[in-house]
């Protein structure tokens, strides 16, 4: 059984962290909603249950979560006024949940971390319990102006109640202001570190939405307290990003029972307002989950791809319904859609999802692949949002594409997982149309 927990607002559309909402699954597919297990009932999380994991030994469930708490009054809340405690309740099913028990307060995080400490994730390595948490450090630039860096805060412990610093994560070079969600694993012998860096200045092809989501390789094994090296080392040498859409944010890992290392995000960045926002808001709900991905290693940097438990759905390959020119068209309003094509050897792809006028484009041609919402006149589609566009490129060339459509949210992924693209989308059912080229395959369930 898998259980996955997701930060719950059913009280307000525009999010709080009131609760953990809670579901379950055997398959990573067919999902079931379940009552919340966690809310605001402790003064150490009188202002949210914020995001954590979960460790399960001899079929005991440890739940490790950030409990917040803003205090009324004129706080910047970076120095002042916040208050982030590491809270610990089990679980032997799962649903139903113990008393809370602090864990680490603000008097146990080093003097230059500001109040900016949160998302636990625990694991387990060489008899010992490791738990890093995302923080964000005091600095200063050459000028003397404030300049935050982001980074991780690693404690160990013996019987997961009672922990100790054991490392201090912040490299010199500056990589964000902010590292939120942080998680360490080992993939093929490699250590990964996965963040979401906060702050990092926007390229054209690169840091494209206002918060990151991406992986770096750390330079030594985690059981090696270096700090000398980790302050010289520089994340973003190795750092890749998860995604290159629009929605994709907070992910977390875990392993499974065959030794999969399995990825689930956020369908969603925060703070976008001002950028685009989902138009499922007028009906009093916005934001889901991503499709479960595996993790594989190779070739110096992590493939995204979708669950093996994808392709045991009923898939049906679907006949056009007319064909014009060298696209083939399909009206796909209460289905999910899966568009396959290989041996694009670099060649020029691209797939309308929606009206012209309305939808979302996604462009191949050599090693570069393009998600855009503009129609014609250059204007964003109602589609998307407010949504314009996002690139995306592979180190050699496109070969293969799969792209996955369900109601509300396009996943793109490119030469087995190599780059992923992941955006959400809201058309009506009559504007539900796929035009493809003609040598793709189109599945529907």
């Amino acid at each position: 059984m898998y259980h996955a927990y997701f930060q719950y607002s059913p009280l307000s559309v525009h999010g709080g962290g009131g609760y953990w909402g809670h579901c379950t699954s055997t398959d990573l597919l067919h999902w079931e909603y379940k009552e919340p297990v966690l809310t605001t009932d402790i003064p150490e999380d009188a202002g949210g249950v914020y995001s954590g994991s979960a460790l399960i030994e001899n079929d005991h469930m440890y739940l490790f979560y950030t409990g917040n708490v803003k205090l009324p009054g004129n706080y910047d809340y970076i120095d002042s006024g916040r208050i982030s405690t590491q809270i610990l309740t089990e679980s032997d099913d799962g649903q139903h949940m113990s008393g809370k028990t602090k864990l680490l307060g603000m008097e146990d995080y080093p003097e230059n971390i500001t109040r900016h400490v949160r998302d636990p994730k625990v694991w387990k390595e060489e008899g010992t319990y490791y738990m890093v948490l995302g923080a964000r450090a005091r600095a200063w630039d050459k000028e003397g102006e404030r300049s935050d860096r982001g980074g991780v805060l690693i404690y160990t412990s013996q019987d997961k109640k009672n922990w100790s610093l054991w490392s201090e994560l912040v490299p010199d070079k500056k990589f964000g202001y902010m590292w939120e969600c942080p998680d360490i694993f080992v993939l093929s012998g490699t250590r990964v570190l996965s963040y979401c860096p906060q702050g990092l200045p926007a390229g054209e092809e690169k840091y494209q939405n206002i918060y990151q989501s991406g992986y770096s390789i750390l330079p030594v094994g985690i059981t090696a307290k270096i700090d000398s090296v980790f302050r010289e080392w520089d994340p973003e040498d190795t750092f890749r990003e998860w995604d290159m859409g629009f929605d994709f944010y907070a992910p977390q890992s875990f392993e499974t029972e065959d030794g999969r290392r399995i990825l689930i995000g956020w369908a969603g960045v925060p703070d976008t307002e001002k950028a685009h926002r989902n138009l499922s808001v007028e009906n009093g709900w916005q934001h889901c989950l991503t499709l479960p991905t595996e993790l594989v290693y190779h070739s110096g940097k992590i493939f995204r791809k979708p669950v093996s438990e994808l392709s045991n759905l009923p898939w049906k390959d679907v006949a056009a319904d007319k064909a014009d020119g060298k696209y083939r068209k399909y009206h796909w309003a209460d289905q999910a859609v899966a568009v396959k094509e290989d041996g694009i050897a670099g060649g020029e792809r691209c797939l309308l999802i929606g009206q012209e006028d309305n939808g979302l484009t996604v462009r191949v041609a050599g090693n570069k692949v393009e998600l855009t919402f503009l129609n014609r006149d250059g204007q964003p589609s109602i589609c998307g949002g407010g949504r314009r566009e996002r690139i995306g490129r592979v180190e050699d060339r496109v070969e293969e594409l799969f792209v996955l459509i369900d109601s509300s949210i396009v996943e793109v992924f490119v030469n087995g997982g190599e780059t992923v693209f992941t955006t959400r989308i809201y058309l009506d059912k009559k504007d539900r149309n796929l035009a493809a080229d003609g040598g793709c395959r189109i599945l529907a369930i």
